[in-house]
């Protein structure tokens, strides 16, 4: 415990002291002030936006679709990757449009799901689907490709079916990689809602932002900017403190 804190008080210390130099800095140039904005405005403007709920509902909207999206795009991407396994010629046949789609920008893909799926926050849930589906399959499939061959043979020598040699080596081998596809989706997922926010919205911090950066006031960008930022900390952390329970709960149902 003591080591933990420790290396937090370490953690938040390079943070602290950039944001002193800057307020120390920046404080009495109004000019500075408009292009870089100020951290005691951000703070004012948490306080404020927090105590009339508006901060809170942007938050909340922001997180409901990234973490709707987030679940939506790992499970079938993760479904449709190891799934892939089972064939390797259909893989091939699929890989190029798999491989161009993947490619396509979200930011270009955001426009037509919004004309698809409406204005609502239905579509933003989708844009974060389709950010994060791609890699979940990709990750799934290469970890079910990465699995120790010598494995494999073993099963089959004991006429093992391939359903059993699923279950048995390749779903709990590549767990790891399905993990590693969660931890870096949780950017995409946070980037699919801001995109699709930020093209059509009325709420959500994407909406904040975007407001803010039509009036020029920087400070109230960078307090979505912050906010995104927390809510992408807090979601690495309950993945990583979720991604061993997953785990044997994998192992034991297999």
């Amino acid at each position: 415990m003591k080591s933990r804190v420790i290396l937090f008080l370490l953690r938040l210390l390079p943070g602290v002291c950039f944001v002193l130099l800057w307020q120390i800095l920046l404080r009495g140039n109004p000019q500075l002030i408009f292009y870089f904005g100020l951290p005691s405005k951000i703070l004012a403007y948490i306080i404020a936006k927090t105590a009339d709920g508006t901060l809170i509902n942007d938050t909340y909207i922001t997180l409901s679709e990234a973490l709707i999206g987030f679940l939506i795009g790992n499970i079938i991407g993760t479904s449709m990757g190891l799934s892939l396994w089972f064939s390797n010629k259909l893989f091939k046949i699929y890989k190029p449009y798999i491989i161009a789609l993947g490619s396509a920008p979200i930011f270009a893909l955001a426009p037509l799901l919004i004309i698809w799926f409406g204005t609502g926050m239905f579509s933003k849930v989708m844009i974060a689907a389709l950010s994060t589906f791609f890699v979940a399959l990709f990750q799934a499939y290469s970890g079910a490709e990465q699995v120790d061959k010598n494995y494999i043979k073993l099963l089959k020598s004991m006429k093992a079916s391939k359903m059993e040699v699923f279950k048995k080596v390749i779903a709990p081998s590549s767990i790891v990689w399905v993990s590693s596809a969660f931890k870096i989706n949780v950017g995409f997922a946070l980037l699919g809602a801001f995109v699709g926010e930020y093209i059509s919205s009325n709420a959500g911090l994407g909406h904040l932002i975007l407001v803010a950066s039509g009036l020029f006031d920087i400070s109230l960008v960078l307090t979505g900017v912050l906010m995104f930022m927390i809510i992408a900390i807090g979601f690495s952390y309950l993945v990583s403190r979720l991604e061993s329970p997953i785990k044997k709960l994998i192992v034991k149902v297999l």
